[in-house]
């Protein structure tokens, strides 16, 4: 079965895809799988016009009114953008809103316990990539190792200025240079997106330390680890060093 969708046809070899008419109450969220499917199975990608308001409710079988509102919610998203007189494009990954996710943490019972879990998901896989890249001896692991043991030094002057706003900025700086260090832009963008509750977790965290020194200390223990080429070296330094985090933000 081919569909012809506004003289637009899709590609062959997505002709054959299912595509469900819409029977049930929730209309728009059905409506939002639906371009969802496509956009995730490849038939229109980045860049890509997607098929009119018009085509799109013949298509599934529901009112145009339907198609709008789905698209509205994803041009806020930032899935799609509309222009006028133009038309609708599937917008690249960079451009997906921050919203969804962030409000999820908002939202949940333990955000901040979750939202650190989540980190230590992300950046515990980029220590274990960057282990790598130090063991090769390849420009990128020598230049994240150079800019961390940078980012300790003014830790340790910020600790005996008792800078407490400059030892936060630090503290996020070593931790996102890490995550950047991965090349993973998925990561990066997650890491940048829980900036706001980084910087509260570190900044309720060092509030514990009556030893600001032990703060950069801490930090030297990772490059340590990451320096040391054993993998579980690392998980054990990074598990303890979220371990300490929570500890210090169960005493707030």
């Amino acid at each position: 079965m081919i569909f012809i969708i506004d003289q637009q046809v899709l590609p062959r070899y997505y002709q054959n895809m299912p595509i469900k008419k819409i029977k049930q109450k929730t209309i728009v969220e059905q409506v939002m799988s639906n371009i969802k499917n496509l956009i995730a199975s490849g038939a229109y990608k980045p860049g890509d016009k997607i098929p009119t308001e018009h085509a799109l409710a013949e298509l599934f079988g529901v009112g145009r009114s339907s198609i709008r509102e789905a698209i509205k919610i994803f041009n806020y998203l930032g899935v799609l953008e509309s222009r006028a007189a133009i038309g609708t494009f599937v917008r690249e990954r960079s451009s997906i809103s921050i919203e969804a996710l962030t409000w999820s943490m908002l939202l949940g019972e333990d955000e901040l316990n979750e939202m650190i879990d989540l980190r230590g998901s992300i950046e515990v896989w980029a220590m274990f990539k960057l282990t790598d890249e130090i063991a090769a001896q390849s420009p990128l692991g020598s230049e994240i190792v150079e800019k961390l043991q940078n980012i300790v030094k003014s830790m340790e002057i910020s600790s005996l200025k008792s800078d407490r706003t400059a030892l936060v900025e630090a503290d996020f700086q070593f931790h996102k240079s890490i995550i950047t260090g991965c090349r993973n832009e998925l990561f990066s963008s997650i890491f940048e997106t829980l900036k706001s509750f980084l910087y509260d977790e570190i900044d309720k965290s060092q509030m514990d330390y009556k030893d600001l020194s032990k703060i950069p200390s801490e930090h030297k223990d990772l490059i340590g680890a990451l320096l040391s080429g054993d993998k579980a070296v690392v998980y054990s330094t990074y598990s303890n060093h979220i371990v300490n985090i929570k500890k210090r933000l169960a005493n707030y």
